[in-house]
């Protein structure tokens, strides 16, 4: 078992305190890795080791967790629109079933190169497809994080019920003709055969090369049925893995639960059984305060997207008032535009000191730092293992300058890594106390082949782009239709900020 001895580092352990704050304390010290694991952190560690790193002058501190992201989308239509509320850019996104499984390996190896260059060495990837997740996708893009030696959360996605049935109006506005072919996409899916999908993936995957777990992903409550909502439960209980799905992501998304069932979908949720300590919501922006309760009883997890969350015209998420109910909040890239988490971090802590004048309830870095580490690590339930520099856990780290711009002159480290870092820093990235970026380069894929194959096979799908589009376009009268009544519709919230137009029209 190889060992490692990283020597003189200025070392922030991110261990959780009784408080439920983080240490965050910096210590000059020394960290013992044999195998995949730290075993001492301590000053002056005497070891017989098959590696010493001086580490004098860098900042060692957890990988951070991508906890929601969409990599093969993300890659493909990276940049492609603007302006697009989710409802109306997802019409838009290719039906992932119709490219070959090296086309989603080449994807999600690139988002993932992205990833672990700029200090991210967990990620929870949603692999969307419709109606479900085809196994040779799943093992395809499962491989590529492999090869790569990155942590990878991957889920078995589902949706079972068509378009027009998951949001409120739609129904109304669109001919016979174009409702069968949409329900005519999900007509085959089988609660039965989905589960012994599953089954089999956990089987074969699940903790495969100490990387790769899976999750259960029911794209959204409105998306699949009651019957298939409690299936995931049981699954979720059965084999202990999270149930990781999309809740009040936009507007429309609130008005849905009240239109179709009368209620919430976290209620809905709830009542169907898909409302759990090992639920992870993905965005949650639209949570009423009855909500955030109920999210806060069953224990569950909400992933902050916020670049995303402003890309696609969806809202504010009310982070201080979930940070109130004692909600476990993690941050995803949601794979917008960019797989550097680090974005995300900095507007997370940018954008909730200018909802309110209290700056006395602002989210600190410390806050933001524990929502990219520990708050991710607990939406797998990978706690025990990552998110902290500590003996037992995942040598899953990563070293820093501390002589960078981005950290001269240095005074507070987690207010530099929040504001100031964006990935240029870093000097090393190791997973499963392996190698796997040494000052910028990747060691264990290789980056020019991964672009390069993936520029030849690119034009392949551009054929294919203009027939998905096509039919976009056909829905897109009908979607806007439905995006202005849902903003109509009256809520008792209000997570869009108007103030600068109020402001405005006082004047």
């Amino acid at each position: 078992m190889p060992s490692i001895l990283i020597r003189n580092a200025t070392v922030l352990p991110f261990t959780l305190q009784s408080s439920g704050s983080l240490d965050l304390t910096p210590q000059k010290t020394d960290v013992w890795i044999e195998g995949d694991r730290i075993t001492q952190v301590a000053p002056s560690i005497e070891a017989q080791t098959d590696q010493v790193i001086d580490a004098t002058d860098q900042l060692l501190i957890p990988g951070f967790v991508d906890a929601h992201t969409h990599t093969v989308v993300g890659v493909l239509e990276k940049c492609a629109y603007e302006a697009l509320p989710l409802e109306l850019w997802m019409l838009y996104l290719p039906p992932d079933q119709t490219l070959d499984p090296r086309m989603h390996y080449l994807c999600s190896a690139i988002a993932a190169l992205e990833a672990v260059k700029n200090g991210t060495t967990t990620l929870q990837d949603d692999l969307y497809a419709l109606p479900y997740t085809p196994p040779e996708v799943f093992e395809a893009t499962a491989q590529a994080y492999t090869d790569l030696g990155i942590r990878a959360s991957l889920s078995l996605h589902a949706i079972n019920k068509p378009l027009h049935q998951t949001i409120p109006y739609l129904d109304q506005w669109l001919p016979v003709e174009m409702k069968e072919k949409l329900t005519a996409y999900v007509n085959d899916f089988s609660i039965g055969h989905w589960s012994k999908l599953f089954q089999d993936l956990y089987q074969n995957w699940h903790g495969k090369a100490g990387l790769i777990t899976t999750m259960l992903a029911p794209s959204a409550t409105q998306r699949v049925t009651p019957e298939l909502m409690e299936k995931i439960g049981e699954l979720s209980t059965q084999y202990d893995v999270p149930i990781h799905v999309h809740l009040l992501e936009t507007r429309t998304q609130a008005v849905t639960g009240l239109e179709f069932y009368g209620e919430s979908v976290i209620q809905f949720a709830k009542r169907h059984g898909m409302l759990t300590h090992r639920t992870t919501i993905a965005h949650g922006i639209w949570l009423t305060p009855e909500d955030i309760a109920l999210v806060a009883e069953a224990g569950a997890s909400i992933v902050h997207n916020p670049v995303s969350n402003y890309r696609l015209c969806s809202g504010i998420a009310s982070i201080r008032a979930l940070m109130d109910a004692g909600i476990n909040i993690a941050i995803g890239t949601d794979g917008m535009d960019s797989f550097n988490l680090f974005h995300g971090i900095r507007t997370a802590g940018l954008t909730h000191s200018v909802i309110d004048s209290d700056y006395g309830r602002y989210p600190r870095s410390a806050d933001v730092l524990k929502w990219a580490t520990q708050g991710g690590a607990k939406s797998t339930m990978l706690q025990s293992d990552i998110g902290a520099i500590a003996p037992g856990m995942k040598a899953d780290f990563v070293l820093y300058d501390l002589n960078s711009l981005s950290f001269t002159p240095c005074h507070e480290l987690p207010i530099h890594l929040v504001y100031a870092e964006d990935g240029r820093s870093i000097r090393k990235v190791f997973v499963n106390g392996q190698l796997i970026v040494a000052d910028g380069k990747v060691l264990t894929l290789d980056e020019a082949d991964i672009l390069a194959e993936f520029r030849e096979r690119l034009p392949h799908y551009l054929k294919l782009r203009p027939g998905f589009h096509q039919q976009a376009e056909t829905l897109r009268p009908s979607m806007e239709k439905m995006y202005q009544k849902a903003m109509a519709h009256p809520l008792p919230i209000e997570n869009f900020s108007a103030a600068g137009l109020a402001a405005l029209k006082s004047n």
